[in-house]
């Protein structure tokens, strides 16, 4: 019988032993060359997981009259429409091409998640299409072992909220926002749940990426088997939460 627990756990050690076989030659004056093996690193592994229909990158997005994105670590693009430029993984696509988008970071703490965050947001409202914009960091810097949830990341979520469905904070959280719930016209609630997952945050981040993109793509629902390799937590995730943030945000201008 398949074993898709421990095959989605050893996701999240493959990527964390290669990720320190790169550090173990590249000492602490290489900080922006290890940057960049990260982001190729979850790269590779997200290459090998979605269909061939599709490719990833780095690059630029541009949008609506001509408005371009800031640079984007990670970018997942239809290969059925063409690119305005291309050169090997670097890329500037068109928004109509993208599926998802992703920050790569090595540790996500307290100095760096606002600025993270609202780039992600920027981005993802310039592109809109409901695509998939995720964050994946390596490392876990915050405590979720308290009972408040700390108080820089949800004033980064409630102030850029509605863009950004999934975040890793290293191999043990993962947070999703689940679909909207209709206020007004224009108003909304952004729902995000915040899971402690031992080891497998990794994995669910992809799984939920590969499941978009076929979404996307493919307008379609997944097989049942195959959602199942996906997503093994018995009786579901919801049962790890640890913490939930219901934020208002106006729909009419993408912010709160």
């Amino acid at each position: 019988m398949p074993d898709f627990m421990n095959y989605r756990k050893s996701i999240s050690q493959e990527l964390i032993s290669t990720k320190n076989r790169v550090r173990n030659f590249i000492d602490n004056n290489h900080m922006g060359e290890d940057g960049r093996y990260k982001e190729i690193i979850l790269t590779e592994k997200i290459r090998q997981l979605l269909p061939k229909t599709v490719s990833v990158g780095t690059g630029f997005v541009m949008c609506e009259d001509n408005n371009i994105t800031s640079q984007i670590d990670i970018i997942i693009y239809r290969n059925d429409l063409p690119l305005f430029f291309q050169i090997d993984n670097f890329i500037i696509a068109s928004k109509e091409s993208v599926l998802g988008i992703i920050e790569v970071k090595t540790n996500l703490d307290s100095s760096k998640v606002n600025r993270t965050i609202e780039k992600a947001h920027l981005n993802g409202k310039l592109i809109g299409n409901q695509i998939f914009n995720g964050i994946f960091s390596y490392e876990n810097g915050f405590s979720f072992n308290n009972n408040e949830l700390n108080r820089t990341l949800s004033h980064s979520l409630e102030n850029y909220a509605g863009y950004i469905n999934n975040i890793v904070f290293g191999k043990d959280y993962f947070m999703k926002l689940w679909e909207q719930g209709k206020v007004s016209q224009y108003n909304e609630l952004a729902y995000y749940r915040f899971y402690k997952i031992d080891d497998l945050s990794f994995g669910y981040f992809l799984s939920n990426l590969v499941e978009d993109v076929n979404r996307q793509y493919n307008k379609s629902i997944l097989p049942r088997s195959f959602k199942q390799s996906l997503y093994p937590i018995e009786n579901s995730k919801e049962v790890h939460e640890v913490f939930n943030l219901v934020v208002k945000y106006n729909n009419h201008n993408g912010e709160q």
